[in-house]
């Protein structure tokens, strides 16, 4: 949001940059936090070094003429934008009086517990340490007074000035972020939620950076899960939680049942299990939840299992192994079902026609794609025309020449646009090798039109996906195929409520249970589930900001509705 709201501010002759910056950087791009209002703010690199010029005040023009090659001739506006922001001020301005006029809003994603007239707040932003911040009983009554109705200078005739001021000081700062400062109260975006800037309910979990140093580049993602995952539990229950880790316990919005059993219930119902002898691939099988419960669950139905994992982390696969050996328990250990494929599937040499059942649980965000123009394939960037094939072969991938192969329609790709051979490769051996009458589940956050974005909050990069191209894919190579919201597959509870968070929000939350001796596990938390957990130990109602909402809508750091299932099986 813009500090002023009138026509765009005059530029001084001399700036000076804000002394209350700091920078974090994350896969190729650079973020400024305002520490005295939150505001956030991603830019290029070089927009950094255009900030740090102004630092300890300079001439305007000066610094727009050695700029005047870069950014298109548009530095004066790039100045005038940041001067919005605070970002620069004139020389003699005191940055700390201009807070006086704004409005101090308790952001989203905080964690705080009240012990009678004291608060304390808990922040573990992405992979910073764990803090506490103790308030005092007279902050706790300034905390209290934050109701996003006030302007700072209607709050100090009520509380201590220095320690009115002091406190919205630190709760603004990147290490707590706990307010936002607003030059509107909240009031004004009651009726239209949509309407309010970004930054008041945004956070910065990323790492820090200094203008000048190199920017951390987006990971290789086969390099990544061969070598960066190193500890497994972590990298599900922090970096990228999935759907079925967070229901890979028994939950009441799937009956009582995991995830791992409901889709065995569900299929088997469909008549997309054989009898007698079944044998499962699962391509990327994380901590091995999944196997544990389609195995057991396949077992229990009168089937006798083979069952294969196909894992490119070497962690993943030794904590698959650990969970379906010796957590399973000694006459039952269930490894003695599994084979195991270490490496990337799309190198996996495997049998043709050798599967009845294929599960991919969101893995295919990970497989290669390329960021493309629309010339590359011979479109028109106004949105007309046919992909050229030969151009879609010259991309010499296996899985561009296998859309090229089956006419798969492109037409419509935005510019740019992102290609996930990858993913299309994989259908294409999924479909080599499916038995007659075998059922293959690839699920993914994506949609059946919508062409894939770039996620770039986890610590590694991953394209949502586009379902119809992999529709079209799977029917061209005579596979009976559809989309399906994974919650409809599962035939989930959407009556049950969900508790929202974000990694950060969590990770603090269960810090706090730590305190007090609660090991809170990272799994899709209903009100029922969270007070069963802390029960005896910790009063919920003490505790904020816990949220809750349709199970569909949010789950912990996840939005259940987005994430859809490529259901394709081979006719019998």
């Amino acid at each position: 949001m813009l500090r002023r709201m009138s026509s765009a501010p005059a530029i001084p002759p001399r700036l000076a940059r804000s002394r209350h910056l700091s920078w974090f950087a994350h896969m190729g791009a650079v973020y400024l936090f305002h520490d005295l209002y939150g505001y956030l703010m991603e830019m290029s690199p070089d927009i950094a070094d255009l900030i740090q010029a102004f630092d300890g005040g300079a001439n305007t023009e000066t610094v727009i003429a050695d700029f005047a090659g870069q950014f298109d001739g548009a530095a004066p506006e790039m100045i005038q934008t940041l001067m919005a922001h605070a970002v620069f001020l004139e020389p003699n301005e005191d940055e700390v009086e201009g807070m006086w006029a704004f409005v101090p809003i308790k952001g989203k994603w905080n964690v705080w517990q009240r012990r009678g007239d004291r608060l304390t707040l808990w922040t573990a932003w992405g992979e910073r340490p764990v803090q506490q911040l103790f308030l005092d009983p007279d902050e706790t009554k300034i905390w209290d007074a934050f109701d996003g109705t006030k302007r700072l200078v209607e709050l100090r005739h009520h509380h201590d000035n220095a320690k009115l001021i002091g406190l919205a000081r630190k709760l603004v700062h990147s290490d707590v972020q706990a307010v936002k400062m607003s030059l509107m109260p909240w009031g004004a975006y009651a009726a239209r939620p949509a309407m309010a800037p970004p930054y008041l309910s945004s956070t910065m979990p990323y790492p820090a950076w200094a203008p000048g140093l190199p920017v951390p580049a987006a990971a290789n993602l086969t390099s990544y899960h061969q070598h960066d995952i190193v500890e497994a539990d972590a990298q599900f229950d922090h970096t990228e939680t999935t759907l079925s880790h967070l229901l890979r316990v028994p939950h009441p919005a799937l009956g009582g049942r995991t995830y791992g059993e409901t889709l065995v219930d569900v299929l088997v119902a469909r008549g997309a299990i054989p009898e007698g002898h079944v044998r499962v691939l699962e391509i990327g099988a994380g901590l091995g939840y999944v196997a544990r419960d389609v195995l057991a669950r396949l077992r229990a139905a009168g089937r006798t299992v083979a069952y294969t994992i196909c894992e490119l982390a070497p962690a993943l696969e030794a904590a698959q192994r650990l969970r379906l050996g010796t957590l399973s328990g000694g006459a039952d250990d269930m490894t003695h079902h599994v084979t195991w494929v270490s490496g990337d599937v799309l190198a996996a040499k495997l049998p043709a026609a050798s599967f009845d059942l294929i599960l991919s649980n969101e893995m295919v965000g990970d497989l290669p794609a390329r960021k493309l123009s629309r010339t590359d394939l011979g479109l028109d960037l106004d949105g007309t025309g046919t992909v050229d094939r030969a151009k879609l072969r010259a991309l010499d991938t296996a899985g561009a020449n296998l859309a090229a192969d089956l006419n798969v329609v492109l037409d419509d790709a935005p510019e740019p646009f992102y290609l996930q051979d990858g993913a299309i490769e994989l259908v294409g051996k999924i479909a080599e090798w499916l038995a007659p009458g075998g059922t293959a589940i690839v699920s993914e956050f994506g949609d059946i039109a919508a062409w894939p974005k770039l996620s770039t909050h986890l610590d590694h990069p991953e394209l949502s996906t586009h379902f119809g191209i992999l529709v079209q894919v799977a029917r061209a190579l005579k596979l009976d195929a559809k989309m399906e919201f994974v919650i409809d597959l599962l035939e989930v509870d959407r009556d049950q409520k969900g508790l929202a968070t974000t990694r950060s929000h969590f990770r603090a939350l269960r810090a706090l249970a730590t305190d007090v001796g609660i090991d809170l596990l990272k799994i899709g938390y209903t009100p029922a589930l969270l007070e069963q957990a802390v029960a005896g130990k910790l009063e919920l109602a003490q505790v904020g900001d816990l949220r809750y909402d349709r199970f569909e809508d949010r789950l912990m750091g996840l939005v259940p509705h987005e994430f859809k299932a490529l259901v394709a099986r081979r006719p019998a």
